[in-house]
Order: structure tokens, then sequence, then C-alpha cells
């Protein structure tokens, strides 16, 4: 609540006074304080004051009074009261008009009235109207504060606050999520990124105003304080004004206290969520590790989780496999460690996998196990596999750009698994999954998609290299040709794969390699050589293919140390 010029006519020590000009702007205009003020002006003026003054200094030249007069309007006074009958006995008619033009209010004041009965009238009807906004303040505040400890909407909070404001505000999460106001989203996120360019800071020395920063369009002032609570971000809280708006002190108190509110809510909210999350991680490394779990008690378990476990679920398992190698490329890892930084680069990943399965709508589930990431994703009704891979790989696509946003070059390798139709079979999917991953990774190479369902003969060449015959005919067949690669660098081994997979073309297979047509040649030849093989016998070249596919399977170590004992 204001004190309007209107108000202060209307005190009876005003009774005698005559209104000169700007009599339709008596509501508009506001008094904050009142002073005696003589020529020269100066700066010792401020905006929305009550000027009295005798005129002492410029009553014996008009030019000078006109001045006086002027200089006070530009000032940014609510008003000016010259005491008339001793030095000003009559208001110039120029100043009178000049006033009118303006629309600034002026007041000539019998000789009579003392100022000293006007200040202490004036800055009474102030003080009471600060006493009164200071309770309401205190009334607001414990409002406030009860609605949390209640336990009411966080909604409900930010329309109290915006009705006590009479603004419209817009409350963000650390993560740019908007939790609560009416503002209108776009045009806060246009003034914000305006903001961040170019930073305008309220023009106060009041501690309040020094943490509020101001940005200013044609049609619309933004305000901006963060939400912090223990020096961490909790979030952002936005004030939308029309241009003409001048916070006021009882304004900043209010936001002040609405935003330790907004903290409170945020790090109770926070804290819930991480509670729930540790749990729900819990829930899943339970759902792996054990086989035959009553589905009654998983129920039970999941719901109050806010889980709902007798949806189809595929599991996916991802392995980040250049973390350590992007941080030594960060600029600040000799600020951050290497554990803490991966711990931090691990939470974000998990939020933003989080991000991606809200935003195709399906519900996850999520766990940690060293530094393999085991999500649970909900999928499709239908059992067919097409569109169960179709729900999967628009998520992992959207996981994907996420993360390449946030970690560029970062390099991700998924099993994907599901048993049966996927309800209840959270033990079986996730042993597809992790046997997809390893065998995709030693097969097909890191960083891309290994589906269970489609390594059948990825996975009966993983369980035929354990066999310890096997591994002997395997290791005799190819340990020449480890050996020659060693020793001469030739890479026969690639040679023979690229020649295979072009179906035994040699022009083609030159091209793939780069390499002359004869050199292709004398590589086979040596390859044959070496293997006493015949490459156009199909079942030499079978036996030499499964060796190699053997070998790779087995991580190249295990072979590799049966091929240096055979030589």
């Amino acid at each position: 609540m204001n004190l309007s010029l209107e108000d202060v006519f209307k005190f009876p020590i005003f009774e005698t006074a005559k209104i000169i000009s700007g009599k339709k702007e008596l509501q508009k205009k506001t008094v904050e304080w009142v002073s005696v003020i003589e020529r020269p002006v100066e700066n010792f003026v401020r905006e929305n004051e009550l000027v009295l003054s005798t005129g002492i200094g410029c009553y014996t030249d008009p030019h000078l009074f006109f001045d006086f007069v002027k200089d006070v309007y530009e000032s940014g006074a609510s008003a000016l009261a010259i005491a008339t009958g001793h030095y000003i006995y009559r208001i110039p008619e120029e100043i009178i008009d000049f006033a009118e033009e303006n629309k600034f209010v002026m007041i000539d004041l019998p000789w009579e009235i003392r100022f000293a009965d006007i200040i202490h009238e004036v800055t009474s009807a102030i003080n009471r109207l600060q006493q009164d906004e200071l309770i309401r303040l205190k009334e607001v505040q414990q409002e406030l504060i009860e609605m949390f400890l209640t336990k009411k909407p966080f909604l409900s909070i930010v329309s109290v606050i915006e009705k006590e404001l009479g603004l419209p505000l817009l409350v963000m999460n650390n993560r740019g999520n908007v939790a609560g106001g009416s503002a209108q989203i776009r045009d806060v996120r246009r003034m914000w990124n305006d903001m961040k360019k170019s930073e305008d800071v309220e023009e106060s020395h009041h501690p309040i105003f020094s943490k509020m920063k101001r940005a200013e369009t044609m049609d619309a002032q933004l305000f901006h304080m963060k939400i912090q609570s223990s020096e961490q971000n909790q979030g952002d809280f936005f004030i939308v004004a029309p241009p003409s708006y001048k916070m006021k002190l009882r304004d900043a108190n209010l936001i002040e206290q609405a935003v330790m509110v907004c903290a409170l809510w945020f790090t109770s909210e926070n804290a819930i969520a991480e509670n729930k999350n540790m749990l729900q991680k819990e829930f899943v490394k339970t759902l792996i590790k054990e086989e035959e779990l009553p589905e009654q008690l998983l129920r039970e378990k999941a719901k109050d989780l806010g889980l709902d476990v007798d949806l189809p679920y595929e599991c996916l398992i991802g392995y980040p496999e250049n973390l350590e190698s992007l941080f030594y490329q960060e600029q600040n890892n000799n600020i951050q460690t290497k554990k803490s930084w991966l711990e931090n680069m691990m939470a974000y990943i998990e939020m933003e996998l989080a991000d991606a399965a809200q935003s195709i709508r399906r519900q996850t589930m999520y766990a940690q196990e060293g530094d393999k990431m085991i999500v649970f994703l909900q999928t499709n009704e239908s059992i067919t596999q097409s569109s169960s891979n179709g729900t999967v790989n628009q998520f992992l696509d959207l996981v994907d750009r996420r993360l390449n946003k946030l970690l560029p070059g970062v390099l991700v390798s998924w099993g994907i698994g599901k048993h049966r139709d996927g309800i209840m079979s959270f033990y079986r999917s996730y042993h597809k999954a992790a046997s997809a991953l390893e065998v995709g990774r030693k097969q097909k190479g890191i960083g891309k998609r290994y589906h269970f369902d489609n390594s059948k003969i990825s996975r009966l060449i993983l369980t035929l290299c354990r066999n310890e015959e096997v591994q002997e005919i395997t290791t005799a067949t190819i340990s020449p040709l480890v050996e020659y690669d060693e020793k001469r660098e030739m890479d026969l081994i690639n040679t023979f794969i690229v020649y295979n997979e072009n179906a035994g073309n040699v022009s083609q297979a030159a091209r793939v390699l780069n390499l002359h047509r004869q050199s292709l040649l004398y590589r086979l030849r040596k390859i044959e050589s070496l293997t006493n093989l015949s490459l156009t016998n199909p079942d030499d070249v079978f036996l030499l293919d499964f060796s190699i596919k053997i070998w790779r399977s087995s991580g190249n170590r295990g072979m590799d140390q049966q091929i240096n004992r055979l030589t």
C-alpha cells in the first residue's frame, strides 16, 4: 500500500492550501518522503518526494524561480508546495503553465502553515503504512512457511505469492523445468537469455536488490533471483512486470521471503526424490540378483516406490567406454578429482536417461552396478520384436543425442535383452542383456547396440571358445597368422576377414583394403602357406573363419597364451 498525494491533501493541515496544477494526478502520485529544499536543487531531491519550499533563494528573479521548479520536477518529485505570503506572493503564470503541461502537482501553501507540522503529519502517515506493511509481510511469511510445513501443493504457494505481489511469476528447478507460476514461459526464457548477455543490476545499495538481476524490453521487465540452499543452486525465481513498474523495498522483502520458502520446498523435494531414487535402485538390484521372487511381494514394494511391475519391460545395460579419456580432455581436470568427476558424470547420465524416458512417456527403473548402467524400459504391450525394438531405439536415439550434448565424443555400448513378453521377467531379461553386451563388445566392437535375439551365432561361438578341444584346434589353425602379424605387421587376419566378407571377390576386397590386386593376392598366398589351408576349399575357409571368430571372442588374451606355449 502506498501513500498518495490525494491521501496527503486530505490531512487537516492542508485545509487552507490550494492545488494550482496537476489536480488530476493526485491519485496517481505517491509520497515516499517529505523534505524542505531551497535553491540549488542538484541531487538533494529523490523520486516520489513531497518538496516544501519558501522560495527564498529565487524570489527576486522569476527566471531563477522557474529553473528551480523545473529542477524539482526533473528530479522526480511527487509535488512541490510553495509557502506564499512572505517571499513569494504569487506563483507566475508561466510556471503554472509549465506544471500543467508536464502534469506536475504544485501546491500554494499559506505562510502560516509550519513546515515542521507538515513533515510530522506526512512522516507519521508513512510510518503507519510501513508498520502495516511490515505486519502484513510477517503474516505472509508465516502463511508461506505454514503452507510448506503442512505440505500444501507448490502451485498454491506460488499463487499466494503472485496474489500478494500482484505480478506473474515463474519458478524453475535447477534442471530448468517449470515448477509453478503463471508467467509465459517463452517470454521469460527470451528475456532471461538477454539478461545473461547483458545484466542490469537494480540501482540500489540495499543487499536484497544486489542479489536481483533485471532485464527490460519494450513491453516488460524481468526480475531474477537465484534459489539457493547451502550455497547449492536449487532453481530460479522470475518476476514479470510492466515497463513502468518500480520495485519497492516491501516487494523486495516479500520476494526474498518467497525465494527462501522455494528453497526449502526444493530442498525437501530433492531429499525425498533422492531417498526414493536410492530405494528404487536397491529394488532393481534385488530384481536382477534373485530369480524366484514372490510376485505379490514385488507388486507391493513397487507400488510403494510408484512403480508398476506388471508392465512389459526390456533390460538395457549401458557401458560408457571412454569416460576416463574424456576426463583428461576436460579443462578442469586439475580442479576436480577423477573420482568426483566420474561420479558427477554418471549422475548427469542418470538424469538424461530419466528425461529421455519422460519425453517418450515410458516408465523406467534404473540402477548402477560398477561402471554399468542398468535400465528396465517399459515397452509396448505388443510382444512383437519390431514394436519392442522401436521403443528401445527411440529411447536410445534420444539418450545418444542428449549425452553427446553433455559429453561430446562419449561412447556407450548397450546390451539389450527381453525374456518372452518382458512381464515379471526381470532376472532373465537382465542376464540376456548382460550376455548381449559381453558378446557384442567382443564380436562387433565397442560403442554399438547389441540385441540378445540377434546374437545367437555370437553366443554360440562364445560358448564354444570355452571348450578345451575347440581351443586347441583353433589355436593350431590361427597361431601362424598371429605370430606372423606380430613380427611383420602385415595384418593377415584382417586381410582374410575382408576377403571372406566380400565372398572371395579379390578386386572388391582389394578396394576395401586399399591395396593393389597383386598385393592382396600375395597376402592370400601367404595365408595359405602359413596355415596349410586352401582358400578355394570351403571347409578350409570355414575352419579359418571359425578359428578367427573364436580367437576374437576369447578376448585374444587366453588364446594368445596358448599360442605362446605352442611357439
